[in-house]
């Protein structure tokens, strides 16, 4: 009598179903970073929309002293003139929905994503 906890039947069951979730683990990833951008609001209303998909610095007319960064599909606030630098130790926002604010300007970096939450 075979005193083994898991036939081998099983072995290659379980690793099969773990196989699968970890192929739609990462299409869903991939599948709900695609599209995103990053929109930056000055008094409640949008001045920019940045893809994340391209590396680039801004800087917005109204505030020189303030520079966003994008980099990898992430943004964050690179230099602020304000006092106590919240928005830039905030650092690197990449997923929907993520914000990072700096009060003093009143600026708020936002992540948006397009209307499809998932796509499989």
């Amino acid at each position: 009598m075979n005193n083994s906890f898991f036939k081998v039947r099983d072995i290659i069951i379980i690793a099969a179903i773990l196989a699968a979730a970890f192929i739609l683990y990462i299409g869903i990833e991939y599948t709900s970073r695609q599209g995103y951008t990053a929109e930056i609001l000055l008094n409640n209303e949008v001045i920019k929309t940045l893809d994340l998909r391209e590396d680039t610095l801004y800087s917005p007319e109204e505030l020189p002293h303030v520079v966003f960064e994008v980099k990898e599909g992430s943004v964050r606030f690179m230099e602020s003139d304000c006092p106590d630098k919240i928005c830039v130790n905030t650092g690197y926002i990449n997923k929907r929905g993520q914000t990072a604010v700096c009060l003093p300007n009143r600026l708020v970096l936002r992540i948006r994503g397009n209307d499809v939450d998932t796509v499989l």
